[in-house]
């Protein structure tokens, strides 16, 4: 009787233990398979790309000169300065001016230059001419500029409309320095990964996903929001539109011509950095920045400040 109970004890462990094991494998298989997916999820940024890309550090400058790496923010000094050099150096596609020369405008009014150079610290804005065979084409004696041809459309870029709008300058210098370096460096390889115009800008084959060539995708996961937006392999994360066609930059200048203006508000500019908020701005700043330009509301020749104690015009929007 003994003997029946343990051998039906063992049959019934046997039975249990049989019983059990699909559902073992079954709770161990994703474990299993986690730590395999873990060990192959993907690559890091030093084994696909060079230091310099992965650092921002742009290969039209020295990687301490922290202006043209846009490290600190582009002053009105390094925007002319740089803006005359590039001039000088691309002299058939760049053309540079300051302000306009004027005459009589779309409303009928007579204009001098003095009329484009700020009410206050007297500078006119600069700006940049750009197209293919920009000395050729017709010369429009308002603007002041050459390059002007029937056949290619106008695109114009402003920057800094607002005083306070500090970084809204260094997208149109940014602009300026991506279209100077892809003049002379067709077939650059951006990120340094041996391979070239791999990604350009945007969803260029069309399939929905911004990393067309998926070096960002094949990132371990940790490293694909490098800019901390929140959204892997989106813009502005390495990878992505990493490597354009410098070709098809040059090749647009052929079909447009471009009228680039960092910083438009120059009165405002000067006065917000400064005088309003110095260095260093968090710090300095009782506001939000000055925003506008400095003209003379008083009507003073003193302060750009506008008079609270005058009667404020109802036919003014302010």
């Amino acid at each position: 009787m003994l003997d029946n109970d343990r051998s039906r004890q063992a049959y019934l462990r046997r039975t249990a233990l049989l019983l059990a094991l699909p559902l073992m494998l079954t709770l161990c298989a994703p474990i299993a398979n986690a730590g395999v997916a873990l060990e192959e999820t993907g690559s890091t940024p030093e084994s696909v790309w060079s230091d310099d890309y992965i650092n921002h550090i742009f290969p039209w400058a020295d990687a301490d000169d922290r202006i043209l790496q846009f490290k600190e923010y582009h002053t009105y000094d390094t925007v002319k300065q740089r803006m005359q050099r590039l001039a000088e150096d691309y002299s058939d596609v760049f053309e540079f001016h300051e302000g306009m020369n004027g005459g009589t405008n779309a409303r009928g009014e007579q204009t001098t230059a003095d009329a484009y150079e700020g009410w206050y610290y007297g500078h006119s804005s600069p700006w940049m001419k750009i197209t293919t065979d920009v000395s050729g084409g017709e010369y429009n004696e308002f603007v002041g500029d050459n390059g002007n041809y029937a056949d290619r459309p106008d695109v114009l870029i402003v920057g800094n409309h607002h005083a306070r709008e500090w970084m809204s300058v260094q997208v149109p210098m940014m602009q300026l320095e991506v279209i100077a370096f892809s003049m002379d460096n067709i077939g650059y390889d951006n990120d340094g990964d041996g391979r070239v115009d791999e990604d350009g800008w945007g969803d260029t084959n069309g399939d929905g996903v911004l990393d067309d060539d998926g070096d960002c995708l094949a990132l371990e996961a940790s490293y694909q929001d490098s800019n901390g937006d929140g959204t892997p392999c989106g813009p502005g994360d390495l990878g992505v539109d990493e490597d354009y066609s410098e070709q098809w930059i040059v090749d647009l200048l052929d079909s447009r011509e471009l009228y680039i203006v960092p910083m438009l508000n120059v009165d405002g500019n000067i006065y917000d950095r400064e005088v309003f908020c110095p260095a260093p701005a968090w710090e300095s700043c009782p506001s939000g920045g000055w925003r506008k330009n400095l003209r003379d509301n008083t009507f003073t020749g003193v302060t750009p400040l506008p008079d609270l104690q005058e009667e404020v015009d109802e036919d003014c929007d302010g």
